[in-house]
């Protein structure tokens, strides 16, 4: 008798894998499926983590960053202080002190009240101030009697005093004066410029390098 089996080819008993093949090779699924989880697991823990690391990196490479600008800043502003400190020395090194002048002309004036050496007094007082040129002091002088003698002693203290090495003294140009009101009515009337030095010497500029000659 003739039997037609119609099953598929994989569900005939002649053609069914062993049971022993099926449990080995569903066993290696579940083996490769664990090592994938565990490996991935192992993976992006490891990459948090580095994440996390790189996070904690950054803020403090950023924080450092912010550190050194501002120390930078205060670079800048030391030296911006210390060149307007400078400044101010300079001016201060620049400009001259009229009222300790002015007490210095009045001693020479008064002269610690020698009436023998000279009696002399001031007029009048203009200052023109130039950096450059040097302030010039005029003034309108007279020693009193008529012994030019006094006029050349008066002359040789401004030469003594302190600001004396600074300026340069016009020449005496006298001419009598008499006043009945005075005594004795005669003085020798003069005007008396004081040049001074400028306060500001100018620096000479560099000249320019000579061009290289052209090459042929």
């Amino acid at each position: 008798m003739i039997r037609i089996n119609l099953l598929p080819a994989e569900l005939r008993r002649g053609n069914r894998l062993p049971t022993k093949v099926l449990a080995a090779a569903l066993g290696a699924a579940l083996a490769t499926s664990a090592s994938i989880g565990w490996f991935g697991l192992v993976w992006f823990g490891d990459l948090a983590a580095a994440e996390g690391k790189l996070l904690s990196v950054e803020a403090r490479l950023g924080d450092r960053e912010k550190k050194v600008a501002y120390v930078d800043l205060l670079e800048a502003n030391q030296k911006d202080y210390a060149t307007r400190v400078q400044t101010i020395l300079d001016i201060g090194k620049s400009r001259r002190v009229w009222s300790k002048f002015l007490d210095e002309l009045i001693d020479v004036v008064n002269n610690n009240g020698d009436a023998e050496r000279h009696i002399a007094w001031i007029d009048s007082l203009s200052v023109k101030g130039d950096p450059k040129k040097g302030a010039a002091v005029t003034m309108q002088c007279s020693v009193q009697g008529e012994e030019q003698d006094r006029l050349a002693n008066f002359h040789d203290d401004l030469e003594a005093a302190p600001f004396g090495k600074e300026v340069t003294r016009s020449d005496p140009v006298w001419k009598r004066d008499d006043d009945k009101a005075r005594l004795p009515p005669v003085s020798l009337r003069f005007p008396l410029t004081l040049q001074f030095q400028p306060t500001v010497k100018e620096v000479p500029k560099a000249k320019p390098a000579p061009k290289a000659p052209a090459k042929k």
